[in-house]
């Protein structure tokens, strides 16, 4: 018979407590902010192409000037994706006994040992009555 959780008092209280306070923070922030009416670019604009003019300098070839703080949140997030692609494939990374596993690799032909099968029951063959 299982039993309840249990709150831990103490040390292990603050940082639950610290991130409560942090959101509570930050949705008061959001909530008080005022934010102003919705803009769009002018009819037959591309905002790519606006974009482009400001990553490259061409201020002269922009129709509609500003974009430059758009500009800047476009980079953040690619560069926060692209950290998120490069955590990703470190944390998929296999190791077996301290050697990098390919995912791709084929075995040896001089090699004749049969791979064990794959188990998917918890680790027995019986199908896991042995819990």
């Amino acid at each position: 018979m299982t039993t309840g959780p249990k709150l831990r008092l103490g040390k292990t209280l603050v940082p639950g407590l610290l991130a409560v306070g942090l959101f509570a923070v930050m949705a008061l922030i959001t909530l008080n902010a005022s934010f102003g009416g919705m803009e769009g670019f002018p009819e037959g604009i591309s905002v790519t192409a606006e974009l482009g003019y400001a990553l490259f300098g061409y201020d002269e070839l922009q129709t509609v000037g500003g974009t430059e703080p758009f500009l800047a949140a476009v980079l953040l997030v690619a560069v926060a994706l692209d950290a998120a692609l490069d955590a990703s494939l470190v944390l998929a990374k296999r190791e077996e006994g301290g050697e990098p596993v390919s995912a791709l690799s084929s075995a040896d032909e001089a090699s004749s040992e049969t791979p064990e099968p794959a188990v998917a029951d918890g680790g027995t063959e019986t199908g896991g009555d042995d819990r």
